[in-house]
Parts: structure tokens; C-alpha cells; sequence
């Protein structure tokens, strides 16, 4: 590797909005606190974040490169440019880690072929959260992002993640977008068996976060509350 060559910081972000205090480490902040070049999915959030969290570099000075779903593959090494020109960059993702759940993992796969120092920051992760507040196997899991919006594809899903669960003794970890969540757990507690373990963590780090893990069975005698239009992660371990 190229002395001169820049390094690739990923920056973890808040999760809650209504929660920023003492979430991440000090040195996370100092090190995002002194980055000029960014990667980012939004410019308007990364712009807020680093507002909120104080840096050093005046606001108009920051230089944004957007790395989205739709950015084409072969564009992808040109977001590196000031890296290979000796300048640092720092990559965050909307809300949580960069490059887990998001398209960064393309920048730092890049980042890897061209020599570049990739330094991944301590920070929060809603999929690991949401692992250790499930109870289940931390030994085997997976995350599988969002299943299928059709319902009858989404109730197929979810049989299957049951069925490889059992199998593999394996942890399944999956996410939906947050006005849809509702219908996901409905669907879950009437195709699941009941002795499947199925857990819901909401608002992680945030003042309204909520955590509950319990066999299908048990969720039936609860009163279930909404989750509509609140981030949910989800595990179920058959």
C-alpha cells in the first residue's frame, strides 16, 4: 500500500433521532470530526450528522460523493479520487453501520483493490443489537434484509427462514420497511409454528426503544402494540 494514499474511515451513525447523546465513542466523533471528503446516501443527513455532532470543518467546505442502490458498479472506484490524491474519506451509511444492510460495501470492496486503508469505526449496529436482545443462538446467524412485499412470497419466506432455522440451529435476522411492519407481524404469528422463538426490537437507542422475545405462542396471548412507521428488526429461531 501507498504511503500517500488516503484512508477509508466508515463512520457509524445514530440509529434514533431523538437519542444522540454519548451514542458513539470519542474517538469515533474526533476522527469524523476532522474528515473534508465524504461518502455518503444522503448528503442532507450526512450534513445533519455532522452538524449535530460538532465538526471542525466548516459546513461549506465539506465535499459529498453520493454511493446509493442505483449507483452503477463502474462508477464506484471514482468515489475513491480523494483518497488516491492522499486525502481521507469517511463513509456513513443513513443510520447505523456503513457497508452492513447498504450499498457501501461496494466502496470498501473497491477501496481493498486499490490499496486503500479501509478502518471500520466502534459504533452501533441494530442488527447486532437486536441479536444479543433476542436471547437466540449468537453462535449461527444470518441476516437476510427485507423479505419479499407480496404477501403470499413473504409467508413463503418466512416458512423457509423457519425451516433453515430448525435445520441449522441457526438465528434468522430480517428487517421490513416501517410502515409495513405490522402486516409482517401479523403474518408471522399466523404461519410460524408456535414453539418458534420470534423477537422485536424498536427503536434501539432511542427513548422509545422496546424489546421483546418469546415463543409464537406467547406473542398470541400478548396484546401485540403497532410498530407502524417505527425501525424494527426481527428474529426468529425455530
Amino acid at each position: 500500500m501507498t504511503s500517500e494514499l488516503g484512508t477509508l474511515f466508515l463512520v457509524p451513525c445514530h440509529l434514533s433521532e431523538d437519542n444522540k447523546s454519548n451514542i458513539l465513542p470519542e474517538y469515533t466523533v474526533n476522527v469524523a470530526k476532522e474528515l473534508v471528503h465524504w461518502v455518503a446516501e444522503s448528503e442532507k443527513t450526512a450534513r445533519r450528522f455532522l452538524r449535530d455532532m460538532g465538526t471542525q470543518i466548516p459546513l461549506n467546505d465539506l465535499q459529498f460523493s453520493l454511493l446509493t442502490k442505483d449507483t452503477k458498479p463502474e462508477l464506484v472506484k471514482h468515489l475513491l479520487a480523494p483518497a488516491l490524491n492522499g486525502h481521507s474519506i469517511g463513509m456513513m451509511s443513513e443510520a447505523g453501520c456503513p457497508a452492513v444492510a447498504d450499498p457501501g460495501n461496494l466502496l470498501v470492496a473497491a477501496a481493498h483493490q486499490l490499496g486503500i486503508r479501509v478502518v471500520p469505526l466502534v459504533g452501533p449496529s441494530s442488527i447486532l443489537m437486536a441479536l444479543m436482545a433476542s436471547g437466540m443462538s449468537g453462535q449461527q446467524f444470518a441476516f437476510h434484509g427485507y423479505l419479499p412485499i407480496d404477501r403470499e412470497q413473504r409467508k413463503k419466506a418466512l416458512q423457509e427462514l423457519e425451516l433453515n432455522s430448525k435445520k441449522r440451529k441457526q438465528t434468522q435476522i430480517f428487517m421490513e420497511t416501517p410502515f409495513r411492519n405490522d402486516g409482517l407481524v401479523e403474518e408471522a404469528l399466523k404461519c410460524l409454528q408456535p414453539s418458534t422463538r420470534f423477537s422485536i426490537s424498536v427503536d434501539l437507542t432511542g427513548t422509545t426503544e422496546w424489546n421483546f422475545s418469546g415463543t409464537v405462542a406467547q406473542w398470541k396471548k400478548m396484546e401485540v402494540p403497532s410498530f407502524h412507521k417505527r425501525l424494527a428488526v426481527f428474529c426468529l429461531l425455530g
